[in-house]
């Protein structure tokens, strides 16, 4: 995969399957139907190229702004004082169909005509994850009528929950098509997430559906009707999940410079000198430092998610707010140093998120050579599936005793994947065990941790629970900005609180994303432009 330099890195990855890559209206429904000279294995990874760009922590992609709408990032942007509009996010929409969702119907259609049935059941399961992520963000989108091409060029924008009930039938027929006797030509090479490992993918499939199931517990009639939601997650539940850390569904990366082939959020903010992000103040002053939460001490994490430049804790004097050696600009300041040149003192995205650097407390301006940036962008993990099955267990189910199980094994898995990245890059890693008195340890923070679960009513548990997956999922903001319009944790300080002065909340908090204004005039058939403060997806009732 040849992904240009900067942050407005993506090669042409359509141009593999031959789909035109125009971002306009019209383009989300170019007709794969056509006949094409480009083979299954040439569609395959530029489906999933572009769907780490356009969901993955890039300029580019989703994830980006959704983590700065839960304050794990900062931004002086539009979405940076949470006041996104009808332009925020023309790239994303466009992307994810033009790119991403067209040449994965190419797939489908290809390989259902060949009866290359491995293609097809990877590609509907791709496909139902990456329409449930824009439906989470969006709510009502085309869906049944979208990449029709000519035979549509004005599709329907359908239901969300509709979508969503359709999803869980794709994910069945994919699972259905991977069970199928098949052997198709390259696909170990051309799937560049699971290597053509069927039985991954399976996993991951049904890892899907217990999320779907478990996103609308609130709400879950419109799209299961009189079927019992309980008996859904039970079902799910005694099936074959991701399993290990080893199952991540997860785009990687390399070292190549020459094509441009690493991590884009370590291009964007290692490579390009002007930067990209900033960090949430909330994210890493009251969650990652010492606090109750935290046993009385750091995460141990702290190194890895975020690199300080500064060597020491002077004030900096276009600092617009300074903890320390940890330097940021608060969502929604109107501080006199908002708008600073900070870019050689900020905070920076570290080794976890992005393949940045480990901060081992030294400082010093990071540039391209600070960092591997060879991480993978992370869509859905072990440790989120385990999570979510805590959340289930513990809300759905009622069984708090089984959701603490979950929750430790989630905790685990994380600290390992941080562990994994460590140890790849030649940085320390997080040890297992050690004297109480020394740094924060895994099994000291696991401890501490589950024994404020137990302590905890079910409201706290849950708590508990949403603020160690807020944690362990930085680098791919969408499913934390789902889960804290759900259920309200961990509760993020918003523009305007006391503990961020010189900030304010310009609209409210936005519940979704506003639409492409461009496709509403476009289509005739679109809907309205959505009020981001008010209309909420259907899953969110609070």
């Amino acid at each position: 995969m040849n992904l240009r330099k900067g942050t407005a890195a993506l090669a042409l990855l359509s141009l593999l399957a031959a789909t035109p890559g125009c971002k306009d209206f019209y383009d989300i429904n170019v007709d794969p139907l056509n006949p094409t000279s480009a083979r299954l294995q040439e569609i395959l990874p530029a489906t999933q190229g572009s769907m780490s760009v356009y969901l993955g922590l890039s300029a580019l992609g989703l994830s980006q702004s959704t983590s700065t709408l839960v304050n794990q990032l900062a931004s002086t942007r539009d979405v940076g004082s949470y006041s996104p509009d009808g332009s925020s996010f023309s790239n994303q929409w466009a992307g994810l169909y033009s790119d991403c969702l067209v040449n994965n119907e190419q797939v489908i259609t290809q390989g259902t005509a060949s009866q290359n049935w491995d293609y097809v059941g990877i590609a509907q399961i791709q496909k139902a994850f990456v329409f449930s992520q824009m439906v989470d963000v969006w709510g009502d989108i085309p869906y049944s009528e979208a990449l029709q091409g000519a035979a549509n060029r004005a599709p329907r924008f359908d239901k969300d929950s509709e979508i969503y009930k359709s999803l869980l039938g794709l994910i069945d027929a994919g699972l259905d098509n991977l069970a199928k006797p098949s052997n198709s030509p390259g696909l170990a090479t051309s799937d560049l997430i699971y290597g053509g490992n069927k039985t991954k993918w399976a996993r991951l499939g049904r890892t899907l559906k217990l999320k779907l199931y478990n996103q609308i517990r609130l709400n879950p009639e419109p799209v299961l009707g009189a079927t019992s939601l309980n008996a859904k997650v039970t079902e799910v539940l005694g099936q074959d999940l991701m399993t290990t850390n080893a199952d991540d569904y997860e785009f990687r990366y390399n070292q190549s410079t020459t094509p441009e082939n690493r991590n884009l959020g370590f291009i964007a903010d290692y490579v390009t000198s002007s930067r990209e992000n900033l960090i949430g103040r909330f994210f890493y002053v009251d969650m990652m430092l010492a606090n109750a939460d935290n046993g009385g001490k750091d995460d141990p994490r702290l190194r890895y998610y975020f690199y300080n430049q500064v060597a020491n804790s002077n004030p900096q004097a276009v600092a617009d707010f300074q903890l320390g050696r940890f330097i940021t600009v608060l969502l929604g300041s109107f501080g006199p140093n908002q708008n600073q040149n900070n870019s050689t003192i900020r905070t920076l995205p570290g080794l976890y998120p992005v393949g940045g650097k480990y901060d081992n407390g030294t400082g010093g301006v990071a540039d391209g050579n600070s960092g591997k940036g060879i991480v993978a962008q992370r869509f859905l993990t072990y440790a989120s599936r385990r999570f979510t099955e805590a959340e289930a267990r513990l809300t759905i189910l009622n069984n708090p005793t089984e959701a603490g199980t979950a929750l430790r094994d989630g905790m685990q898995a994380a600290f390992d994947k941080v562990n994994a990245i460590a140890s790849t890059d030649g940085s320390p890693t997080i040890p297992a065990t050690g004297p109480a008195t020394g740094p924060q340890t895994i099994e000291g923070y696991i401890t501490a941790v589950m024994a404020r679960y137990n302590a905890e009513n079910a409201a706290g548990k849950l708590r508990i629970i949403m603020q160690e997956k807020y944690k362990a999922g930085f680098g791919f903001g969408e499913d934390i900005y789902t889960d804290y319009r759900r259920t309200g944790y961990p509760a993020i300080t918003l523009p305007g609180s006391p503990s961020e002065p010189n900030t304010r909340l310009t609209g409210g908090y936005p519940l979704r994303l506003p639409y492409r204004q461009d496709d509403l005039t476009a289509n005739p058939n679109a809907p309205k432009q959505v009020n981001v403060f008010t209309d909420r997806i259907f899953w969110d009732i609070n």
